[in-house]
């Protein structure tokens, strides 16, 4: 027997020992506060207490959105082949992490096609305003077998390709709506081995050919993928899927994985609502460099090739650049003297980032809550907009409780993991490319900032607050 995988957990978020009681006190709370509902979603939850946390929301707001609400609400379809109904809490609570109210309806068991092409029913009263398909592999493969010619192999494909892009125009004709579609869980064993590409009927190679046509027909067609399969490439295949589970209850998904797949949807529907984070906040000691640059001068700071750790933190900038690229707005908090904190960015030879990458950058001994209010509203952004990135548990703390609508990952140790902590928690989850996203760094940089020296100054005489 194959070893299971460990679970995918959502590494990035904080554990907190007491949550179980927070959860209980909210529960019995004279009248339900949603911000504090959200906040009790930004943890590290594995399955149950994500169903316990999400019966807890359904038994104090029940089927109705919370007033005042500033999200849309979202009816969200589930139209698949397997059952899905494990997965249900996992997408609302990951959606109530992202301050969004969501209601779920699922097709019965199998009957997705005859309910999406019905006039009428249960799917046509719910009225959803997206849609997410999800065929499970076993469904997808029935016909594939090895005893097919190479031409009925392609007769074969061809049929589940228009079940796919079919499906999607019913959905789209009928619901006038956004689409979500799970790629395919790549679960068939192997035939052939290293190049079972050239067997004829393989399951296998139709998995991973139909992965791949995926990227190219959602691009035609407007659809959004929940790409579980680059997840499972990375995670390994049973941590996401559980052979017997599924021979036994048809879930293909396991239910240990389902915190994180309702991350992987939560956070397309947060990107279609313009919810994803715009600015990256970036401590500097410790996370940008190994080192403390007012105590260790320019020549003691880990940095750069060579060294193992030096290497590291350059991985860790070289992201944040690419970031910036694509349109991420970089900014910089750091408790340090202002000179000190800039010297890296305009002499250290290996620094990837410079200060012209920067469209904010404080470095003063402001404690660090008053300085990210105040980058926010120089950038003229929301602070739900911000991640905040800082290597000191202690601080992380204080950003959390002082500002909780700002997101604070919990980072590796190993800076060359950070990247990877960033990607994992989707916070700058994008749907589309435009020139406007990838000009947006160098607009806040010089149309809103104006000249960077200009900016620095302006900073450099901040208020001293609490250290």
């Amino acid at each position: 027997m194959p070893m299971a995988n460990k679970a995918p957990s959502l590494h990035w978020l904080p554990n907190d020992p007491a949550w179980r009681d927070q959860v209980k006190a909210w529960r019995n709370a004279e009248t339900p506060d949603w911000d504090h509902a959200v906040s009790l979603a930004g943890h590290r939850l594995d399955f149950v207490q994500t169903n316990m946390l999400d019966a807890t929301v359904r038994q104090r707001f029940g089927q109705t959105p919370p007033p005042g609400l500033k999200t849309k609400p979202i009816r969200l379809a589930l139209l698949g082949s397997a059952t899905m109904a494990h997965l249900h809490p996992a997408i609302r609570v990951a959606a109530l992490r992202r301050g969004l109210w969501v209601e779920i309806y699922e097709n019965q068991y199998g009957q997705y096609r005859q309910e999406l092409s019905e006039p009428s029913g249960a799917l046509v009263d719910f009225a959803p305003n997206t849609l997410l398909f999800s065929f499970d592999a076993y469904h997808l493969t029935a016909e594939f077998s090895t005893a097919l010619s190479s031409t009925d192999e392609a007769y074969a494909y061809d049929r589940v390709t228009e079940t796919t892009l079919s499906s999607w125009r019913l959905a789209k004709d009928k619901f006038h709506c956004p689409i979500l579609h799970q790629a395919a869980v790549p679960l068939r064993p192997a035939l052939m081995g290293n190049n079972e590409q050239r067997l004829s009927g393989s399951g296998r190679k139709m998995l991973s050919r139909l992965n791949a046509d995926l990227r190219h027909w959602a691009d035609k067609h407007g659809v959004d993928l929940v790409s579980v399969d680059e997840q499972i490439q990375r995670d390994g295949l049973f941590a996401w899927h559980d052979p017997a589970l599924w021979h036994r209850s048809k879930q293909e998904v396991t239910p240990a994985a389902a915190p994180y797949y309702g991350d992987l949807v939560a956070r397309i529907l947060a990107a279609q609502q313009g919810r994803s984070f715009k600015c990256l906040v970036l401590d500097l000691d410790n996370t940008l460099w190994g080192g403390v640059v007012g105590d260790d001068g320019l020549d003691g700071l880990v940095l750069g090739q060579g060294n193992a750790a030096g290497e590291g933190f350059l991985a860790v900038q070289s992201y944040a650049k690419e970031l910036a690229l694509r349109g991420i707005i970089l900014a910089v908090c750091s408790k340090n003297d202002h000179a000190n904190a800039i010297e890296p960015f305009e002499r250290h030879p290996e620094m990837i980032l410079r200060l012209g990458d920067i469209a904010c950058f404080a470095a003063n001994w402001t404690d660090k809550a008053t300085n990210i209010r105040q980058i926010a509203k120089e950038l003229n952004i929301g602070l739900e907009s911000l991640v905040f990135l800082d290597d000191n548990p202690v601080e992380r703390d204080i950003v959390r409780r002082e500002l909780p609508m700002v997101a604070v990952p919990e980072p590796p140790e190993e800076p060359a993991l950070v990247p990877y902590c960033l990607a994992d928690a989707g916070y700058f989850e994008g749907l589309t490319i435009t020139d406007e996203d990838r000009s947006r760094t160098r607009d806040y940089q010089t149309g809103i900032m104006g000249p960077a020296s200009a900016h620095h100054e302006r900073w450099r005489g901040m208020p001293t607050g609490s250290s």
